[in-house]
């Protein structure tokens, strides 16, 4: 708990709260508007497929309590706070391909130029194919010329996202729009990225990309490297260049890094989109929109108030059904919440993990599982009482008969909210999280918190007394037991 609270209050900042689903403290909502060539409606599969690709990467960012549907020809991704960058990222298309430098030059950033409302979709990939792209077997002066005068401007709105071809030339800009590109042909397709992570270098400490090719592209890199020592190199994503280094040497390592100015959200993001593959469609974003709170902090407040009123229930009926033992369940719940509590906050940081009141409703299940385990622990000691031994002797034999209950009932809860977890979508997974990780916390605080005190307190004169422990009547019991069991000894030796 110490380690837990350490990391809570002295790494990562952020404040101990952890963070709220949408349905608690609302959302930002960013459309996705399906781009076809020829202006008509996409495919079902096609927006089913890009619904499934944009969904494996919310779940690759974490438990975050983000929604995506399809809302027409369109993608809505709902996520919680106030940041909509994360939901464009998303929606990238990210088509990645691998491509040579022929020329750079700086940029000089100009306004935006945004499509005409009325210009169909194709006019403006058509111009912009015209005017950026050429033939691999072209001359390529038109394309120099392109460079001085190519919009470069990273909030302009490119027709070319996710449209260019990858067997032609490309005039490209960096992401930041400092520097504008004349692109080769591509040499490797992302499609063929085994997988990707996000890391920081051990010299530097800057966030990288490691990529991981497969199939032809893995044989492929390290004979084009060393063939092309000195040369630049840029990797694009949906036309746009990423990273654009130069070759130091050939790369015979299974990974590549992709280097850039990348902070850690940048990075893992990039990673994300890559591991799970380019959308099947080309969208356009709509500006951020604030969502209010589906449920807000009134129902979370209920929520609360209500798990609240069932552990005080709970500890008052085991106060005067256990006594001394119910104390120890009063400790070992609150043990156990104090726990959950500093690792949500770490959970926040760590994977983006929001609370959602599903999720409030997993762990209150969870804890009134938890007083489960310590009413099977405390009436099998009982058992052993009744016959007719101490409560320290009680204690080893009942635990030993106990636990494998509690590891059996824990295993199957832990079963299915695994189960949950895994096959459902939206809420109901934080609902199962919050179920597991409860699950868990109830056998490390029954093991390391429960038991051991009882151990204690049967080894203490005063608590052992049966006034004081709450186990007076089951002692009663087997002093009754006993006086009987005499008695008709007493009586059968009469007889004979």
């Amino acid at each position: 708990m110490v380690i837990v609270y350490v990391l809570v209050f002295f790494t990562g900042g952020g404040g101990a709260k952890p963070k709220l689903g949408i349905d608690l403290q609302g959302g930002t909502r960013v459309t996705l508007t399906a781009r076809t060539p020829d202006n008509s409606a996409p495919a079902k599969d096609q927006l089913d497929r890009a619904k499934q690709i944009i969904e494996q990467r919310v779940n690759g960012l974490g438990v975050s309590g983000s929604e995506v549907i399809i809302d027409g020809s369109n993608l809505v991704i709902t996520v919680p706070g106030t940041d909509g960058r994360q939901a464009r990222t998303l929606g990238q298309t990210a088509r990645l391909y691998v491509r040579p430098v022929v020329d750079v030059k700086a940029a000089t950033p100009m306004q935006p130029v945004q499509q005409p409302a009325d210009q169909p979709a194709a006019q403006a990939i058509a111009a912009a194919k015209a005017a950026r792209q050429a033939p691999a077997n072209a001359n390529t002066t038109q394309l120099e010329a392109q460079l001085a005068k190519t919009n470069c401007n990273p909030r302009s709105t490119d027709p070319l996202q996710g449209n260019d071809d990858p067997n032609q030339f490309l005039v490209s800009c960096s992401q930041d729009g400092a520097q504008v590109y004349l692109l080769g042909p591509e040499i490797i397709d992302g499609r063929d990225i085994a997988n990707a992570t996000a890391t920081t270098t051990q010299q530097s400490g800057a966030w990288i990309v490691q990529v991981e090719f497969r199939g032809a592209a893995r044989d492929f890199w390290p004979k084009y490297t060393g063939e092309n020592v000195g040369k630049q190199t840029a990797f694009t994503l949906d036309s746009r260049v990423v990273s654009a280094p130069q070759i130091q040497g050939a790369i015979t390592t299974p990974t590549t890094e992709i280097s850039g100015n990348f902070d850690q959200a940048g990075a893992k993001d990039l990673a994300n989109v890559l591991k799970y593959g380019s959308l099947p469609l080309s969208f356009k974003s709509s500006d951020a929109e604030t969502v209010s709170a589906t449920l807000g902090l009134a129902s979370l407040r209920a929520g609360l108030i209500a798990g609240a009123i069932g552990l005080v229930a709970v500890l008052i009926y085991a106060l005067l059904y256990y006594r001394m033992l119910g104390f120890l369940t009063m400790l070992s719940l609150v043990a156990s919440g104090v726990m959950v509590y500093g690792i949500l906050v770490l959970l926040g940081r760590w994977i983006n993990f929001t609370l959602d009141l599903s999720g409030i409703a997993g762990l209150i299940i969870g804890i009134g599982m938890t007083a489960d385990s310590f009413v099977v622990y405390f009436e099998r000691i009982k058992d052993e009482m009744r016959e007719g031994r101490s409560f320290r002797s009680a204690v080893p034999r009942g635990w030993a008969r106990a636990r494998r209950t509690i590891w059996s009932g824990n295993a199957v809860s832990f079963i299915a909210a695994a189960a949950i977890y895994f096959l459902a979508i939206g809420e109901v997974r934080g609902f199962a999280f919050t179920l597991g990780l409860t699950t868990i916390l109830d056998i490390v605080v029954v093991f390391l918190v429960t038991h051991p005190l009882v151990v204690l307190a049967s080894r203490n004169s005063f608590l052992a007394k049966p006034s004081v422990n709450g186990l007076g009547a089951v002692s009663q019991v087997a002093r009754e037991r006993r006086a009987a069991a005499a008695g008709q000894t007493r009586q059968e030796e009469a007889l004979r």
